[in-house]
């Protein structure tokens, strides 16, 4: 073999893209459970209150905690305290003391969907859907980029 390295930089060429692609692939699941609320929504801060948890046959997916304005009221500031599940749940790893970033419907605030998570301890994830989207275009545009430069 005379040139060893072009072997091996169309193969991390290779990896670069397929990594891309399987993140693209997630974040775009998980950026498609945001579709879930119907409508853009109203951006807020809370907290995940309750983690997943199970009794006996029932398993109860995990809450937050969010404050918003109250039922037929969209106008009133947000004072009213809901501890709800998210209707994208399954998208997300919910740890109790999480903060989150939630949309809820500004017509029924009770309606709630988790934009992104924000963990600060240590060996836990955080998550967000854009983030992870220019992560993904990036290691495809990378990859494409070494293999184009392999040849020239």
């Amino acid at each position: 073999m005379d040139q060893p390295w072009l072997t091996i930089t169309l193969i991390m060429a290779a990896g670069a893209v397929a990594l891309g692609i399987s993140i693209l692939r997630l974040a775009l699941g998980r950026r498609r459970a945001l579709h879930r609320l119907g409508v853009r929504g109203v951006r807020t801060r809370g907290e995940v209150a309750r983690n997943a948890r199970r009794e006996g046959p029932t398993i109860h997916p995990p809450q937050v905690r969010y404050k918003a304005p109250p039922v037929d009221h969209p106008d009133a500031p947000p004072t009213q305290t809901y501890r709800r599940t998210p209707l994208n749940h399954e998208s997300h790893p919910l740890s109790a003391g999480v903060p989150v970033v939630l949309r809820y419907d500004p017509r029924d605030p009770r309606r709630v969907v988790v934009a992104h998570t924000k963990d600060g301890r240590p060996g836990m994830v955080s998550y967000s859907a854009g983030a992870n989207l220019t992560w993904g275009v990036f290691f495809v545009l990378f990859g494409v980029a070494m293999g184009v430069w392999a040849f020239i």
